[in-house]
């Protein structure tokens, strides 16, 4: 066992925090993945609304796209850095502010699937109008729908789900961004007080000086551990004494159009019915909450990447140079099918992940983690590569292109960094298999009394990795690359098994390695999405004469699979073959760490004497 300094064992608490998630019934589909185990049945057949529910999202959309064509101008909103209230009370007209707020408080009850398309379509035409939407009903209210009680969701939802109500978010403090168990703001109940003084500061908070209702996190006295603390979430209104909105909003590169405010709680009074959830859970509400905000956040990207692609296709085929036609070019062939490849597995990624969230599966974190990262890096390369097929008129701001490249750029930082979510993947994914790494240590070495977990290793676990699965399931023009998924499914196990006994504790500091890893499972997990929806496809077509006209879709989404594999082949070799320490050597230099490096030792070599 490795002992820890003060500092270190802080921050394992605070990662526990975070990674420890609870008892689940099953563990999901992507940590099945780095035990050597495709479970296919976990997301086959590929999730669809039912009739009733995708009749009523298609009559919303119909009515939405007309209102988003006459009265939201992305241009004017981006110039003057506000949505106008007309587009507020006309989405609200609308009931897009209450679509998965329960019809018994006033909303109107659709599915997350159903809400994921509506996002889709404001996004497509305005993204500040998107991310305001987001922040209100993604993440703003939706802690008081999963945890409220019954007195909360009658007091706050109706005029949330209205409208008439905006709500917000708040978790980004100076200290707290990615870094989400490092919240400072302080909740302190006084014996025998009816209520919690709150002090601290928030910041980036969209809506924040609009809202009317907030989640708000705050540490708050750990009763089991004396001088320590856990995150609690609370209710907070802005009628509150001690709430202080510090500055409304900033000027900012993108989504320009939304109010990113920093707020101040000075000794502000909450009464003790605000709490949220319970008493140091406020993470678990977090975490809780951000898996439906990166579903939608995902399919936000999604509705600017289908405009793209549109753009870039159109411009392919209109423009000429040498006197040909752009796409008749083999290096605006490749940007044109990189950028098809990336939005049809990003809509199969969203939507899968949406109808876990439908289906309220017990362990979908990862899941939705994966799309998040998925989504938002994809958006970024697709508005780069459209700009580059545009070239100079791209750059320009009358064809909106530069606009959705600003705006598309904050998708990788919000609601969990790239890196901080890559880390997430690999470290969540290994934490299972670690765990049973050691158990079987401890049974080798200590043999009597543990020959039935021996047993039960070499009978399953050591069989799923040696031997593997098969992609079960999927329809016969699909088994080659359901095979070559069955085949990483297995490479991966082995390597996590072999990093882990090579590294054991030292992985969690081993971040390009758990690059490698957390980036061979998402195209892995990208790639049994495509699958699973081109299975759900080719059925749906066969049954209806042929599937000629979906003869597109499967020659994007195959091509998306076999390059996907191809990568996740030379992450995966690249784990024991690379030159991180290299890297990490000139990186040291540049940032002037080596010298400290060399003063830690000095200083060393002076203790001893």
């Amino acid at each position: 066992m490795v002992r820890l300094n003060s500092h270190d064992q802080r921050e394992m608490d605070k990662a526990k925090d975070l990674i420890d998630t609870g008892p689940t019934t099953e563990m999901g589909f992507v940590r099945n993945l780095f035990f050597g185990r495709l479970r296919l049945d976990k997301v086959l057949p590929y999730p669809v609304q039912d009739e009733a529910e995708a009749k009523r999202t298609k009559s919303l959309l119909r009515k939405l796209d007309v209102f988003l064509d006459l009265s939201v101008n992305p241009d004017w909103i981006d110039r003057h850095q506000e949505i106008p209230d007309r587009v507020i009370r006309g989405l609200a007209s609308l009931g897009v502010f209450g679509m998965t707020v329960p019809q018994e408080y006033g909303g109107g009850g659709f599915s997350h699937t159903g809400y994921c398309r509506a996002l889709e379509r404001i996004s497509r035409t305005c993204a500040s109008t998107a991310v305001l939407v987001g922040a209100h009903q993604s993440i703003g209210l939706k802690a008081i729908v999963l945890m409220g009680t019954e007195e909360q969701k009658q007091r706050f939802l109706p005029k949330l789900a209205s409208g008439e109500e905006l709500a917000a978010f708040a978790l980004t403090e100076p200290e707290a961004g990615s870094d989400a168990a490092n919240v400072q703001t302080t909740a302190v109940l006084e014996p025998g007080s009816d209520h919690w003084t709150l002090n601290g500061s928030k910041k980036f908070i969209t809506n924040g000086a609009l809202a009317k209702v907030m989640t708000v996190m705050a540490r708050t006295p750990d009763p089991a551990n004396p001088g320590r603390t856990k995150v609690t979430a609370f209710i907070v209104t802005p009628d509150l004494p001690g709430f202080e909105v510090v500055r409304p909003n900033r000027d900012k590169l993108g989504i320009r159009g939304t109010w990113q405010a920093e707020l101040r709680f000075n000794n502000m009074y909450v009464p003790t019915d605000r709490v949220l959830g319970e008493v140091g859970k406020g993470l678990k509400v977090a975490l809780g909450v951000l898996n439906y905000g990166r579903c939608t956040l995902s399919a936000g990207c999604l509705g600017a990447a289908k405009v793209l692609l549109e753009m870039a296709v159109r411009r392919a085929t209109e423009r000429k140079q040498f006197g040909r036609r752009l796409g008749d070019f083999q290096m605006i062939k490749q940007k044109i099918a990189r950028i098809a490849q990336l939005t049809f597995a990003m809509e199969s990624l969203t939507y899968l992940s949406a109808g876990m969230v439908d289906r309220h599966e017990d362990d979908m974190m990862l899941e939705t983690a994966i799309t998040k990262i998925f989504c938002s890096e994809a958006l970024k390369e697709i508005a780069d590569e459209t700009l580059q097929i545009w070239g100079g008129e791209g750059y320009m701001a009358d064809h909106g292109i530069e606009r959705m490249w600003r705006d598309g750029r904050i998708n990788t930082i919000v609601e969990g960094a790239t890196e901080v979510m890559t880390s997430f993947v690999a470290l969540m994914g290994m934490k299972g298999v670690g765990e049973e790494f050691e158990e079987v240590l401890h049974a080798i070495t200590h043999p009597i009394g543990n020959m039935g977990r021996l047993a039960e290793f070499a009978r399953h676990e050591w069989s799923d990795v040696l031997v593997g699965h098969h992609a079960d399931g999927l329809h016969p023009s699909l088994h080659r690359e359901g095979d070559e998924l069955a085949h990483q499914t297995r490479s991966l196990a082995r390597c996590v098994t072999r990093l882990l006994a090579g590294h054991r504790e030292k992985i969690i500091d081993m971040q390009l390695l758990q690059k490698r890893i957390a980036w061979a499972t998402i195209n892995m997990y990208a790639s049994t999405a495509v699958l699973a929806r081109l299975n759900w496809m080719i059925g749906k077509a066969e049954s209806n004469g042929g599937v000629e006209h979906i003869a597109q879709d499967l020659a994007v989404g195959t091509s998306f699979c076999h390059d996907a594999a191809d990568r996740a082949d030379r992450l995966l070799d690249d784990l024991f073959h690379n030159r991180d320490n290299e890297t990490i050597a000139v990186a040291d230099k540049v940032l002037g760490f080596d010298e400290e490096k060399a003063d830690e030792s000095h200083e060393g070599d002076e203790d001893d004497d």
